[in-house]
């Protein structure tokens, strides 16, 4: 059985908001709900902790849009060192005297509306209060997805991680595919989602081998799953 213990729940909201999935390219398309290393970056940024300065900890994310609507977006697209060709380029860019061509064009972005999320959060113990203060009271307005998706935190609270036999989903989750949650045989969805990354020597940021994707079901709201943990409102949480 599962240990119990205490999360952050942050009850939230977003509109249009795009969490881009890596591999789309043509179409910026999102995922349903932030992956974990979205919301991780949310929280270090409100914390200040630096970039080499991770904090490892346990993330469950839950909610439940409208759908999603396209929309069009101004396109910048550059090739390092590429000189400018007026035959080949329709922008110019100046820089030191020496002219780079570059291309301006239109794109489609995919956009969640209406996306009213849980998110539980279980730092470390001697994170713990940190997170919960930044979170009450943030240094800035944060954002989760593109820099101008800002977030309208309307609760955070401390609640119990509790274990129960069986438990309905009230929203749509993320539940980890190696969890010890039972799904049952419900057909669903599976996103590899990213969470932890290391920098390298050179500076250059790669995902970690061991917990850097996490492959997780993305369970609809109204079916049951066993062995699950819940908090005090009777949501379920699934860490990952």
């Amino acid at each position: 059985m599962h240990i119990m213990k205490k999360a952050i729940r942050i009850e939230c909201f977003q509109n249009l908001v795009n969490y881009r999935k890596p591999s789309s390219f043509i179409i910026k398309e999102s995922y349903p709900l932030p992956p974990y290393s979205t919301v991780l970056g949310m929280i270090h940024r409100a914390c200040g902790y630096q970039p080499r300065d991770f904090h490892n900890m346990k993330i469950s994310i839950q909610g439940q849009n409208t759908g999603n609507v396209s929309e069009l977006y101004t396109r910048y697209s550059f090739s390092s060192g590429t000189k400018y060709d007026a035959g080949r380029h329709n922008l110019c860019i100046q820089d030191g005297g020496i002219s780079y061509g570059a291309f301006k064009g239109i794109a489609h972005v995919e956009l969640i509306c209406n996306n009213r999320m849980i998110i539980h959060i279980v730092p470390s113990d001697e994170d713990f209060d940190k997170v919960l203060k930044a979170l009450e009271y943030p240094p800035e307005y944060l954002a989760l997805g593109r820099h101008e998706d800002v977030i309208d935190i309307n609760k955070v609270e401390v609640v119990n991680l509790n274990d129960a036999e069986e438990a309905v989903a009230k929203n749509d989750i993320y539940i980890p595919v190696d969890s010890d949650t039972i799904i049952g045989r419900i057909s669903t969805t599976i996103y590899t989602l990213t969470k932890e990354y290391e920098i390298s020597e050179q500076g250059i940021r790669r995902w970690k081998v061991n917990g850097g994707k996490i492959k997780a079901y993305y369970f609809p709201h109204g079916e049951a799953v066993e062995n699950a943990v819940v908090d005090d409102y009777g949501d379920i949480v699934a860490l990952a």
